[in-house]
C-alpha cells in the first residue's frame, strides 16, 4: 500500500471518530442523562455534573485526533520516522494517560459522593484499562520512532 492510500485511510478513520464522537458528546449522552433523569427523577440533579464530566474527558480524545491528523500527513511526505512524528504520538499518549486518570478519578468521585452507581464504574475501569493499552502503545510506538529517526539521520551522514 503507497503512503498517500495509507495517509487517505487514516484521514478517512479520523474523521469517522470525531464524528462518532460528536454525535455521542452532541446528541447520544446528553439523550440519555435527559432519559435518565425523566424516568428516575431522583437522578434530576446528576444530570448536568455528569454531562460537563463527559464533555471534559472527551475534550482530550479530540485533540489527540488531531495529532493523528499530523501523523497522517508525516505519512503522505514519508516523514514518519521523525523527530516531529514521535514528539506528536508522545504527546497523543501522554493526553491519553492523563484524560484516563482524570476519567477514572471523575468516576471514583462521583461513586464516593453517591452519584454513581458500581456498575458504572466498574464498567469505566474496563473503559480506562482499554485506553491506558492504547497509551501504552502510542508511548511505545513513540519510542521507537525516536529510534528510527536517530537511525535514518546516522545513515543520511554516511551516505
Amino acid at each position: 500500500m503507497s503512503s498517500k492510500t495509507l495517509c487517505v485511510w487514516v484521514r478517512i478513520a479520523v474523521i469517522a471518530v470525531a464524528l462518532c464522537g460528536l454525535v455521542l458528546c452532541a446528541y447520544l449522552i446528553p439523550l440519555w442523562g435527559v432519559d435518565i433523569a425523566t424516568a428516575n427523577p431522583e437522578f434530576e440533579n446528576w444530570y448536568l455534573p455528569w454531562l460537563l464530566f463527559l464533555w471534559v474527558v472527551s475534550l482530550p480524545c479530540f485533540s489527540i485526533l488531531i495529532f493523528v491528523w499530523k501523523v497522517s500527513g508525516a505519512i503522505n511526505r514519508e516523514e514518519v520516522f521523525s523527530s516531529k512524528t514521535a514528539r506528536w504520538i508522545k504527546i497523543s499518549a501522554v493526553l491519553l494517560f492523563a484524560d484516563v486518570g482524570l476519567f477514572f478519578i471523575g468516576n471514583l468521585t462521583f461513586w464516593l459522593i453517591g452519584m454513581n452507581h458500581p456498575g458504572i464504574l466498574l464498567l469505566s475501569m474496563l473503559v480506562d484499562i482499554f485506553a491506558i493499552a492504547l497509551a501504552v502503545l502510542a508511548a511505545v510506538l513513540s519510542r521507537y520512532i525516536t529510534k528510527a529517526a536517530v537511525l535514518q539521520e546516522e545513515n543520511e551522514g554516511t551516505i
